[in-house]
């Protein structure tokens, strides 16, 4: 009964080591996983953080299509801590609630689009710059179809960090493009608008005339 007893004990023994050892094992796990978990959170928060930047207008962010081109001069700043190369580029885009007067945008039409550096010469598309610095490039813009007149363009400038691709910054300019008989516009008005180009008195004699050579035919 005694040798039992001790078998027993030793069994038992064994059994609480495994339950111990499993516990604090699962522990050590739980504890190993959160701290990781953890690591990976700081080092992606502090990436970001190192990746970020922003685009500003200089100007209005809207302007009216004058007949051959419309150009916005836009600002990408590095606001992150570290140096960083951003991929910029412009795209068409229509995915807001609605346009500067109120309109909505399901009508709204394409436009070429391409970039420039500050010195008209075409941009390289990457930009890289030092924490804090900036740089300025064209967005210029001109009609893709003649025939969409009386209508706005939403154009997306953004700019992605290499670095940390999941960091961008956008800005949208916007583009109306009036009806072809708009003055002012760069648009020409009809040639035959003769009563833009005469004075008063010219039309009034212009009038007289056409009447009388009617009145002769007739």
């Amino acid at each position: 009964m005694k040798t039992k007893s001790t078998l027993e004990k030793a069994v038992k023994f064994v059994s609480d080591c495994k339950i111990i050892f499993s516990s604090r094992r699962s522990i050590f796990q739980k504890n190993f996983f959160t701290l990781l978990c953890f690591l990976i959170t700081s080092i992606a928060f502090s990436q970001s953080g190192s990746c970020n930047s922003e685009i500003t207008i200089n100007g209005e962010n809207h302007q009216k299509y004058n007949g051959s081109e419309v150009s916005f001069l836009l600002q990408v700043k590095n606001t992150g801590t570290n140096t960083d190369t951003y991929q910029v580029a412009a795209e068409n885009f229509s995915n807001f609630a609605e346009n500067p007067d109120g309109s909505a945008t399901k009508n709204n039409v394409s436009l070429n689009n391409r970039l420039e550096n500050k010195n008209y010469a075409p941009l390289n598309k990457t930009i890289t710059l030092a924490p804090g610095e900036t740089a300025e490039f064209y967005v210029k813009l001109s009609l893709a179809d003649l025939s969409k007149l009386d209508q706005w363009n939403g154009t997306a400038v953004t700019a992605t960090s290499t670095t940390c691709p999941d960091s961008k910054s956008q800005t949208i300019v916007y583009t109306y493009i009036p009806p072809k008989k708009t003055k002012g516009i760069g648009f020409y008005e009809p040639l035959l608008n003769l009563k833009n180009k005469m004075t008063p008195k010219t039309f009034n004699v212009f009038l007289l005339r056409h009447v009388a050579a009617t009145r002769f035919y007739c």
